[in-house]
């Protein structure tokens, strides 16, 4: 069963196709152009030069985020139109939880994916090794802070490993909060893969099967621009 998984959640986006972890193909592209004006043209263009059909898929997967707001919502919808139109299950990954996962840390670390939220305002996450095997666990749930609350939340640990487009705005920031515990992964580790949600995807499909299509929807975190003026205007 060949997955098909879609990244949309921010500017830098991809499409992936993997088999039972494996890599078959992926395309990463950071272009001016909308998501909506390129996705499906991608997806088409890869499974042709994999020399697969439509027949081939068994899963489709897709970040649900936090990031961009009109990026997850066209992800998800593409994502949900090929389950629906190929009648095969369909698994959201948030998007942080796929960061962290470019990172192995030893125990005693945390793993700290930071995306640039706008607004003077980062999406983060907090992880840890599990001491059961080799995975990690979240310990704080995505969220929007202030680059200042971030370094507060982390709990005492011997290294905070540090990835995502976030830190090119607020990196020098974090690094005199946390001082020697800070660790900045590779810049080229800090991009959000559709391959890593593909092999998520597949992951959380074979522990607990696939999501709801109905009711699967992205995470926001905070309310987008349209629903904060219309809480103005009614105030």
């Amino acid at each position: 069963m060949v997955t098909l998984a879609i990244e949309t959640s921010g500017m830098s986006g991809g499409v992936s196709l993997v088999d039972r972890g494996k890599v078959l193909a992926e395309i990463v592209l950071a272009s001016r152009q909308t998501h909506s004006r390129r996705l499906m043209s991608s997806i088409v263009w890869l499974m042709d030069n994999a020399a697969l059909h439509w027949k081939d898929i068994g899963l489709v997967c897709a970040s649900l985020g936090p990031g961009s707001f009109t990026g997850l919502r066209i992800g998800l919808s593409t994502a949900k139109g090929i389950a629906l139109a190929r009648h095969i299950p369909i698994v959201g990954i948030p998007t942080l939880d796929a960061l962290a996962r470019h990172v192995t840390p030893c125990i005693g670390d945390v793993v700290c994916p930071v995306l640039d939220a706008r607004k003077s305002q980062i999406y983060a996450a907090l992880y840890r090794s599990s001491r059961d095997d080799s995975s990690i666990e979240k310990i704080l749930a995505e969220g929007s802070f202030t680059p200042e609350k971030l370094p507060g939340l982390i709990p005492a640990c011997d290294r905070v490993l540090l990835l995502g487009d976030g830190l090119v705005p607020y990196g020098d920031l974090l690094k005199r909060c946390l001082g020697d515990r800070a660790f900045f992964v590779p810049a080229h580790l800090s991009h959000v893969r559709a391959a890593t949600i593909g092999v998520l995807g597949e992951e959380t499909y074979s522990k607990s099967g696939p999501h709801d299509l109905n009711t699967l929807r992205p995470i926001y975190v905070r309310p987008s621009e349209a629903e904060e003026r219309k809480t103005r205007t009614s105030c």
